[in-house]
């Protein structure tokens, strides 16, 4: 249906404003999204931005704190390792000191057993200059007393040989003297004397000289051992034989 030209031209104007005021709102709205985008695209950059370096910082954190937890350990196993090596050198100083005690103790010890085995050592020397000289003098005591003994011994065997001397020389006295006394005793008898008493004088004057010359032999046989055979012929001699003892008058 057609209308007039004034409204029609009215119309045309107004669809060309609607669709020019279309155009400026949608333009007002692009720009006002766009004012309002742009800060949030700023907003989201910086925001990146601050994420990327807390991120950053953070991993620095993190490898300084890894640094520092292993400076850390290492100090703290150097720590360990300088104790452990205190504690080495503090043992090792303490067995030094024990072993050294030990060996002062030792080399006292053996000092000590060392004087004490020479205290006995000279002990017993001396215990042993004492025996042999006891011994000594024990010995020289001995000699003394068998020098004494021999002495004694010789004195005695001399004054018995002086003895058996002379009794040999008594009976040697005897035995020439008696002859002669029964000489001089026959010639002084009388002869009533010599026909009473002339037997029985006789046989006891020639009894007499045997008893005399017997002794005599058996002091004189004393030494050599032979006074048992001298006494049995003592004992067994009874008669004497007067011609050979006394020759005639």
């Amino acid at each position: 249906m057609l209308l007039p030209g004034a409204p029609l031209d009215t119309l045309l104007f107004l669809s060309t404003l609607g669709s020019l005021i279309a155009a400026l709102l949608l333009l007002g709205a692009l720009l006002c999204l766009l004012v309002l985008v742009l800060p949030l695209l700023l907003l989201g950059a910086l925001l990146c931005l601050l994420v990327l370096v807390l991120l950053l910082l953070l991993g620095a954190l993190l490898c300084l704190l890894v640094l520092v937890t292993l400076l850390l350990l290492l100090s703290a196993l150097l720590c360990l390792l300088v104790l452990v090596l205190l504690l080495l050198l503090s043992a090792l100083l303490c067995l030094l000191v024990l072993v050294t005690l030990l060996l002062l103790l030792s080399a006292l010890l053996c000092l000590l057993v060392l004087v004490t085995l020479l205290l006995l050592l000279s002990a017993l020397l001396r215990l042993l200059v004492l025996v042999l000289l006891l011994l000594l003098l024990s010995a020289l005591w001995l000699l003394l007393l068998l020098c004494r003994l021999t002495l004694l011994l010789s004195m005695l065997l001399f004054g018995f040989g002086l003895l058996l001397l002379a009794l040999l020389l008594l009976g040697m006295v005897l035995l020439f003297a008696l002859p002669f006394l029964l000489r001089v005793c026959r010639r002084s008898d009388s002869e009533k004397q010599r026909q009473k008493g002339g037997a029985g004088d006789s046989n006891y004057f020639h009894k007499c000289l045997g008893y005399c010359s017997l002794s005599t032999l058996v002091l004189a046989q004393a030494p050599c051992g032979r006074v048992d055979r001298v006494a049995d012929g003592f004992a067994g001699h009874e008669k004497f034989n007067s011609p050979v003892l006394l020759p005639a008058g």
